[in-house]
């Protein structure tokens, strides 16, 4: 009782300021009123809540809310300004969230008069859980036994927090994946590669043509992480063709985008694993760890190199597995079955303690991937010698950063027409790998 006597209170000093008030508390019955599920609940609620409110054009007060929890339960409370809207729009705005939300019958959105006197609508809320009578007769009779509601209550309030969770990652997720991807990009300038203001060595692409490819693409991000969140089989090599029927959508998109232009199935391939295991992990854990990350990378890819490039009578090879049989590097492919080890092993380090990923710390970072890697795109254009006089040269300049050393690794791509994209590939991983860290991970590892 004196939990509720403290919130009439607070609702009367509001009132003394002549201003309405809103406010959000949840129907739980029993003791205690909150627990770690409901304290969760009535956080998105309030959230959902707020977004409903100031969506209407209902001026909240912010600075003067209160968000308290007691022995009443969660509770938040906040002066508003009317404005143009009655009292009566604004009680029904609160109604129709109730009624909206798909667990509104265990929320209470309350609005409070000038005189801290709550505003009723009249009608009368049904039982949510016997659906057939007045909550406040069942209420009343004690129709129900608390536990019992209880047991009702929270394992739906669970799952729903569970999927406003998921909900929530894989939209951050797939930011994080079109960011990282535009930041590659748009990195200038490049060896060899398109940036926003050169071809690099293309002349069937520029730096709109993938802008438009990045933009077909994105969309699927969203999917792969779906797909993470609800695989469940203990054999992680059998996600690989969902990954790559997500895949093969997202290269025809890209096609369509680009008229038949090849720009990045290469990052539709490794973005996708990574988007793919980031699914899978938070669907287990609310923290990125590298080693469950890079874990689930190398069980989806588990012996992949050794099952799709080692066939020497197939009778149409990809130019990956013409390098493989040429050269003996795995590519991509190798890349993912070691869990992008050049990601982990010389792209993060070069980020590890800045603060800003500026154009410096992108390029330097793309030049330790580049002097570590075995670009199959540049073997497919030239050969093992171009290739290493050009990771020489990407050497010579992170050793040494300036302007001439770095010029002299772009003169060297355009003289050789070559193009380090398995490089600019394995660069998008590792700043997405960077920020998923930042974002979920431990600060230790940055």
């Amino acid at each position: 009782m004196e939990a509720r006597d403290q919130r009439a209170f607070l609702k009367k000093q509001i009132a003394l300021n002549g201003l309405p008030s809103l406010s959000l508390s949840l129907n739980v019955p029993g003791f205690p009123k909150s627990n770690p599920t409901v304290k969760a609940f009535f956080g998105y609620c309030l959230h959902d809540l707020i977004y409903a409110l100031k969506s209407n054009q209902i001026n909240l007060i912010e600075k003067d809310s209160i968000e308290i929890s007691d022995a009443a339960g969660d509770f938040y409370l906040v002066p508003c300004s009317p404005g143009r809207l009655t009292l009566n729009a604004i009680k029904q705005v609160c109604e129709n969230f109730e009624q909206s939300h798909p667990l509104g019958r265990f929320v209470d959105a309350d609005l409070n008069d000038q005189d801290g006197t709550s505003v009723s609508s009249g009608k009368s809320k049904l039982c949510f859980f016997c659906l057939e009578r007045p909550a406040i007769e069942c209420r009343r009779e004690k129709a129900h036994e608390p536990e019992e509601l209880r047991s009702f209550m929270f394992p739906k309030m669970d799952y729903y927090c569970n999927q406003q969770k998921e909900a929530s990652v894989i939209k951050k997720l797939s930011s994080l994946a079109q960011q990282a991807i535009l930041l590659e990009i748009s990195l200038t300038p490049k060896p060899g590669l398109v940036d926003k203001f050169s071809n690099g060595s293309h002349a069937d692409m520029n730096y709109q043509t993938f802008i438009n490819s990045t933009t077909a693409i994105s969309p699927w991000f969203a999917e792969l992480v779906r797909e993470g969140f609800s695989y469940s089989d203990s054999d992680l090599t059998k996600a690989l063709p969902i990954i790559r029927n997500i895949g093969l959508r997202m290269e025809s998109a890209m096609y369509e985008a680009t008229q038949n232009i090849n720009t990045q199935k290469g990052i539709i391939f490794l973005m996708g694993l990574s988007l793919f295991a980031c699914g899978k992990l938070f669907s287990q854990t609310d923290q990125f760890t590298i080693e469950d990350f890079r874990g689930i990378v190398q069980g989806v890819c588990k012996n992949l190199v050794t099952k799709e490039m080692t066939d020497a009578t197939k009778p149409v090879k990809s130019h990956g597995e013409d390098i493989f049989h040429q050269y003996g590097f795995g590519g991509a492919r190798g890349e993912a079955e070691s869990g992008f080890a050049t990601v982990f092993e010389y792209g993060l380090p070069q980020m590890k303690g800045v603060t800003e990923l500026n154009d410096e710390v992108l390029i330097k970072t793309f030049l330790s991937i580049a002097v570590n890697n075995n670009d199959t795109n540049i073997l497919y254009r030239s050969n093992a010698d171009v290739l290493e006089n050009f990771k020489k040269l990407c050497k010579k300049a992170l050793d040494d950063f300036n302007d001439q050393n770095y010029t002299a690794v772009i003169d060297f791509c355009k003289d050789e027409n070559i193009s380090p994209g398995g490089s600019a590939d394995l660069l998008a991983v590792t700043i997405f790998v960077h920020s998923v860290i930042k974002t979920y991970g431990q600060h230790d590892l940055l």
